[in-house]
Order: C-alpha cells, then sequence, then structure tokens
C-alpha cells in the first residue's frame, strides 16, 4: 500500500511539473487600473462603523487583521470591501486527498502562496447609498463543501434586503469563506466572535500582498477584491 501512494505521488508530481512548466508564462488576462466612474477615499469613521463581525473557532483560526479599502462613485454611494487576514490556510481533515491539498497547495510546494501570495486573505463587500443605508452585501460562501476535496469551490452571494447591523459573518470552510448570520444567531461550543478594528489597506501594504496582477497567468492571479478598489490615495 505504501509503494502505492508513493507512486501515485510521483506521478502527480510528474504531472504538475509538467503543467507548471507549459502554464508559467502563459498570459492568460490583462487588468487594467483606471475604473471609471470611482473616486477612491480613506473614511475611517465609517469603516469602522460598519465592520462585519467574524466568528469562527479553532479549527479555522481567527483572523489576526482588517484592512479596507472605500471608493465613491459618481452617484454618491460608497463602496467599502474589508480584507480579513489569516496567517494560513490549511485542510487538516484525515485522509489523502486533504494530505495532498497540505503538501501540494497549502504547504510543501506550496502553490497558494506562488498563485497568489503570502497568507490567505478573504474579502467582504458592501454598498452604502447617500443616506448611510446597505444596498447590498457581497460576500464569498463555499459550493457544497467537502472538507474531503482537494478544494473549495467558492460561490458569491448577495444580499440586498432585511440588512440590519452589525453584520456577521461565520466561518464556515478550512480556506475561510463565510456564511451570513443573523442577531438571533447564537455561538457554538468553541466558538468565538470578534471585532477588529479595520486599518486603511494602503497601496504599500496592498502591493506587498501582491493583491493585484497587471498580466495574470495560470500561476500568477489576482487575489480577492473588486474593481473599483485598484485605484489608491497618494498618502
Amino acid at each position: 500500500m505504501k509503494k502505492i501512494i508513493i507512486s501515485v505521488i510521483v506521478i502527480l508530481l510528474v504531472i504538475l511539473i509538467g503543467f507548471v512548466t507549459y502554464v508559467a508564462n502563459k498570459t492568460v488576462r490583462v487588468n487594467e487600473t483606471d475604473i471609471p466612474g470611482f473616486t477612491p477615499i480613506k473614511n475611517d469613521i465609517l469603516a469602522d462603523k460598519y465592520c462585519p463581525y467574524i466568528i469562527s473557532n479553532s479549527e479555522y483560526g481567527f483572523p489576526y487583521a482588517v484592512y479596507y479599502r472605500a471608493s465613491v462613485d459618481d452617484k454618491g454611494n460608497t463602496y467599502i470591501a474589508y480584507h480579513y487576514f489569516w496567517e494560513r490556510e490549511v485542510n487538516n481533515t484525515k485522509g489523502f486527498v486533504p494530505w495532498l491539498s497540505r503538501n501540494i497547495y497549502t504547504g510543501g510546494l506550496k502553490l497558494q502562496k506562488i498563485m497568489f501570495g503570502k497568507h490567505d486573505i478573504e474579502v467582504i463587500g458592501l454598498v452604502i447609498d447617500k443616506k448611510n443605508k446597505i444596498t447590498k452585501v457581497i460576500y464569498e460562501s463555499p459550493e457544497n463543501y467537502n472538507p474531503n476535496y482537494f478544494s473549495v469551490k467558492h460561490k458569491t452571494n448577495e444580499i440586498t434586503q432585511n440588512i440590519i447591523l452589525p453584520l456577521r459573518f461565520k466561518v464556515v470552510s478550512w480556506n475561510h469563506l463565510f456564511q451570513h448570520v443573523d442577531s438571533n444567531y447564537e455561538l457554538q461550543k468553541g466558538e468565538v466572535e470578534l471585532f477588529i478594528k479595520p486599518k486603511y489597506f494602503t497601496q504599500d501594504l496592498w502591493d506587498e500582498f501582491t493583491m493585484f496582477k497587471k498580466e495574470e497567468t495560470a500561476l500568477k492571479q489576482n487575489r480577492a477584491h473588486y474593481p473599483w478598489e485598484r485605484e489608491f490615495i497618494n498618502e
């Protein structure tokens, strides 16, 4: 059995090396930084007011920081993106496929770091109208989640009705995707609810964490963000 596992790993590594060699420099998308109709702003008071609370546990870990970017469109609506930072993501589920994920994607060969950048960053977006009412919440959740799979499929969700502050999101997967919960949600055993004061996502930090790639390839991809975040304030 051990020889079979080793053989499978070797075959996968050969396939992976071949894939990497083929796609490493192949551009799949060219992105723009000039987003018409938006003006970037910095507003710590506003960002603090609407920043969501996060519910997690020791299995999924806890974010260590929240950084925001904000912009106003030509109709006066304010857009805020909250980026939650984790030191790392890892699938600790028992089994061969999760083991492969830990040793190829999040650890070992560290494809995740090669493709996106260091640490793990997830985003929640808000749209606020001129009357300071939230009109839209955007976040990602896992679709058909199974921790025994190699990766997690992302599903984009939008909330446009019955939005109540404070916003609360529960971490529901090893790669830190969310489930929106309402004010009636009661913490389960081992869960902790956190509010982390958001800080402005400076351009230096944005570049350090390689949030945006002008040219994307299969091995160099943008991290989760919204196009209107690409314009920045000269500080």
